[in-house]
């Protein structure tokens, strides 16, 4: 089944298979008729008719009235109204000629709850490009609004032209269709599985693009930059980019070597999402460029591709929180994902320079990109990596880190990511250990998507590590790919008096936060610190989607809390982790309605990120404490050696971009 036919805004009754999946409920249609479209109570009418046609063939239309309303309508009155270039040749089912090109049908009554009725014409095709069906509309006595249809385009030979197949809109009004289009090969990527096509000469609405994507996955292509080629496919949406499928290499034929290739245009986005989404979404599959030197805001991430922004727009970071539309998407031109950078053409950091992109305009995975036809120029800006001061010895400090997929070597593991190699799994640890070097040696270091406490021993007894005697906590969850949340507490600092991990009621998370209780400096007159880790549902179901799951494990946090300040008022708690959740968003703010503090907000809102996201810098690991532990905060820091940072050379054991979240640490001088 597909779901490509399902519209965005519009309503359907779906039917399958229900399912718990990492403790979400997940519906599974079976076949395509699980899925229904539901209408409005409406009048809704609706054209059939061909695609394309030879000069002066006769064709039929169809025009099909349905009443989605619960009570029949009488005194239905269906007009129609043919253009120039279509001669009218004969009238069926009762309609009448009431001018000249002027067609109408009555009908007594029509019955409601979906009922339809059809009326048929048949013209013939006098010439021209194409004959434009648009005028026709019904009404009825309880519906005096005219339903009207959509503008059907029927083309002159047996080509549909490519700005026709894209459309004006964001989707082609020929999904699932078969059609045949030219054009002129623009770029052929096979690591794409595919080829882009471009009219030289197109219609005159700026709203339609003139280039398209043909995917030949599945059968292959050999064509050249610079070719006329003629495609027959069948039109998708697929990850709702519009392209034309074909199912053999006989879809495809040279037709000749091109004198014109189609000239690029030069990129020039709005700041409005909502406008930038309708000016991409014109260019789609045409040759686009970025000319001049574009500043990086988002560094080559593990799909191989990066952000960048004109220069003109005086912006040096985009935020999730508000508009970006000038962020334009660079791509290696491939699916491939990456570990490292050895199997990339260049990479680029956020500061970096460049200039002269030039290549045709993808939609995959919901962004607009740029998959270039030539390595662009690149001025990279050399960046050292940061380090934080060392904790003091009348401190205490607390850090939260995502380090990403931290697997070991042995089985079982889960489908994705691939098992590391012994020496990848060496990398991994150094990396991991050099990164909390580089963070001050934190006193308490909370971490998310560790495997197992095995993990932590091993990076506790790396050399940079070992002297400092840091003790590893992990409890096993239930997470369906195996990842938990533990700590590294310095045994040199601080002793370990309790550990309990609050399992959620209902299967609120397969990842329950997990409690250390330490004391801190035992040998100065020590102080008791209360710490609970977490790592909340992820946003991959949509923000908006799984925001409630989000809030509602806060909620559970907050109750641990009040639970520890009912026994001890003035506790000094930190509830820590990969909340993921924004500084300003439900599950954060109910923390604050709590009375918990973040300790963030000592920042200005440009430090506050360890994270990006498509092109935009966010924060989503936080750090929120009562009252009582806040009054002795230091600082806080952002140890920015990953989200700004490409990925690292094979073998290097710095603490650049072990994980896709910088490590964040808040530093405390409770300590008498």
């Amino acid at each position: 089944m597909t779901v490509e036919a399902v519209e965005v805004g519009e309503r359907y009754q779906a039917t399958g298979i229900l399912e718990v999946r990492d403790s979400r409920l997940q519906l599974y249609p079976r076949i395509q008729s699980d899925l229904s479209k539901v209408y409005p109570p409406i009048l809704r009418l609706t054209l059939e008719a061909p695609n394309t046609v030879q000069s002066g063939e006769v064709f039929t239309g169809t025009l099909t009235v349905y009443n989605h309303t619960s009570q029949p309508m009488t005194g239905l009155d269906i007009l129609m109204e043919l253009p120039s270039n279509a001669r009218l040749e004969e009238i069926l089912d009762g309609g009448e000629e009431v001018g000249e090109n002027q067609l109408r049908w009555e009908r007594e009554t029509l019955a409601g709850d979906g009922e339809s009725v059809q009326v048929r014409f048949r013209v013939q095709a006098l010439g021209g490009e194409y004959i434009v069906l648009e005028k026709a509309q019904a009404t009825a006595d309880q519906w005096e609004d005219p339903a009207k249809i959509e503008p059907h385009y029927v083309f002159g030979g047996d080509v549909i032209p490519i700005w026709a197949i894209q459309g004006p809109g964001m989707r082609s009004n020929y999904v699932l269709d078969e059609v045949k289009t030219t054009g002129v090969v623009s770029g052929a990527f096979p690591e794409l599985g595919g080829f882009w096509i471009q009219e030289i000469e197109t219609d005159l609405d700026p709203r339609t693009s003139s280039g398209l994507f043909v995917n030949a996955e599945d059968v292959g292509f050999d064509v050249q930059r610079g070719e006329k080629v003629e495609v027959t496919g069948t039109v998708r949406e697929m990850y709702q980019q519009t392209q034309l499928k074909i199912d053999s290499r006989n879809d495809i034929k040279v037709l000749s070597p091109s004198d014109v290739r189609p000239s690029p245009v030069e990129l020039d986005p709005p700041l409005s999402n909502a406008e930038a989404e309708i000016y991409f979404e014109a260019l789609e599959g045409m040759m686009v460029q970025v000319s001049d030197q574009a500043l990086v805001v988002a560094p080559t991430n593990k799909y191989g591709e990066y952000t960048v922004v004109l220069p003109e727009h005086r912006i040096t970071r985009l935020w999730s929180a508000q508009d970006s539309g000038v962020g334009i998407t660079v791509d290696d031109g491939s699916y491939k994902s990456y570990e490292d950078r050895s199997g990339l053409d260049y990479v680029v950091a956020v500061g970096d320079k460049v200039s002269n992109i030039v290549g045709p305009l993808a939609y995959t995975f919901g962004d607009y990109k740029i998959e270039p036809i030539q390595t662009p120029q690149i001025l990279d800006i050399e960046q050292r990596l940061p380090s934080l001061p060392k904790t003091a010895s009348d401190e205490f400090s607390i850090a939260t880190w995502n380090v990403e997929n931290l697997f070991d070597i042995q089985v079982p593991h889960p489908s994705d990511p691939d098992m590391p190699t012994v020496q990848e799994y060496k990398i991994d640890i150094a990396k991991v250990a050099n990164t909390i070097v580089s963070a001050g040696l934190p006193t308490v270091v909370g971490l998310q998507e560790v495997e197992n406490i095995g993990i932590l021993e091993d990076v506790a007894a790396h050399p940079s590590l070992i002297e400092l005697g840091y003790q590893p906590v992990l409890i096993e969850g239930t997470d369906d790919r195996g990842i938990d949340v533990g700590y590294l507490i310095r045994g040199d600092r601080a002793q370990i008096l309790d550990t309990e991990q609050y399992v959620a009621p209902e299967g609120l998370t397969s990842r329950p936060p997990l409690l250390v209780k330490v004391r801190i400096s035992e040998e100065e007159g020590g102080l008791e610190l209360y710490v609970i880790n977490n790592h909340f549902t992820s946003m991959s179901g949509g923000e908006k989607a799984t925001e409630p799951r989000r809030t509602a494990q806060a909620a559970w946090n907050v109750s641990i809390v009040k639970e520890i300040q009912k026994e001890n008022p003035q506790a000094r708690i930190a509830v820590i982790g990969d909340l993921n959740s924004y500084y300003h968003s439900p599950p954060i703010d109910s923390f604050r309605e709590a009375g918990l503090r973040h300790v963030m907000s000592t920042l200005p809102d440009q430090e506050r990120y360890n994270y990006i996201y498509e092109g935009r810098s966010q924060l989503l690991d936080h750090i929120l404490v009562t009252s009582s532990l806040m009054e002795c905060l230091v600082r806080v820091d952002v140890l920015h050696t990953n989200a700004d940072f490409p990925l690292p050379l094979p073998g290097d054991e710095s603490p650049m971009h072990k994980s896709d979240h910088d490590l964040v640490v808040a530093t405390f001088d409770c300590l008498e």
